[in-house]
């Protein structure tokens, strides 16, 4: 099988260059072909095995110590002072807070009432949960 001329600009094809390479080898002695095997196995035999040194256990311990800042950072609570706090807490709504506290909610669920798009939602996400299970 010889290969065809081969234009530089175009990519060569899988045939192609399987040809050249069954041309290449059909060309190398035996003798060389040995030589070059018994030199590959000397050099892989005597290369001592790839080293990673420290980079692995750093990568490790970096992670853990964002982890822990970020858990850390999560589960603190803001800074305030406990007198204003007990002093919000144990203050009363006064009626008017109360009232406008009750309207909010009360206008939340006129909103749900007022749609029933919600509630078509609603079933079609139940539909699809009992499906999955």
């Amino acid at each position: 099988m010889t290969p065809q001329p081969h234009d530089p600009h175009v990519p060569p094809t899988d045939a192609a260059v399987r040809a050249l390479y069954l041309q290449a080898q059909d060309q190398v002695s035996a003798g060389t072909t040995a030589r070059l095997n018994r030199a590959r196995h000397a050099a892989l035999s005597a290369a001592p095995p790839p080293r990673r040194g420290w980079a692995w256990p750093l990568a490790a311990g970096c992670t853990a110590l964002l982890a822990l800042a970020a858990g850390l950072q999560i589960s603190t609570p803001p800074a305030s002072d406990p007198a204003s706090a007990q002093a919000v807490a144990s203050a009363p709504l006064t009626l008017a807070e109360d009232a406008m506290l009750d309207d909010a909610a009360a206008d939340a669920y006129v909103a749900y009432d007022e749609s029933p798009d919600f509630y078509l939602w609603l079933a079609a996400n139940e539909a699809t949960l009992l499906a999955v299970e």
